[in-house]
């Protein structure tokens, strides 16, 4: 079975959301792209939130963190290159490459 990833955009999208919340989109909007399962984007977004307060940024605090380790343990870092290249961007210019993502 070939494994579904998530595209760059779709990590993009749950990258916003783990920084700065559900106001302007959700997981159902990343759903709407590519029809992944809205429950495999929460948890996404739980992983990529869990990364980056792992690595010191600031994430909303509406959105729990998951690593999928045992407390004490450091989470996965999966899609870590494309998360660490969002975490300089402000709301404005994330919220602006995220528009053009979904449309919104």
């Amino acid at each position: 079975m070939k494994r579904n990833l998530f595209t760059k955009d779709e990590i993009t999208l749950c990258t916003y959301i783990a920084r700065f919340g559900k106001n302007e989109f959700d997981e159902n909007d990343i759903h709407k792209l590519k029809s992944r399962s809205v429950s495999s984007i929460k948890m996404k977004v739980q992983n990529i939130a869990s990364m980056l307060d792992e690595e010191g940024f600031k994430t909303n605090d509406n959105i729990s963190k998951l690593t999928g380790k045992p407390p004490g343990q450091k989470g996965r870092r999966t899609n870590w290159d494309t998360v660490n290249n969002l975490t300089d961007l402000n709301k404005h210019e994330f919220l602006s490459m995220c528009q053009k993502i979904i449309e919104i």
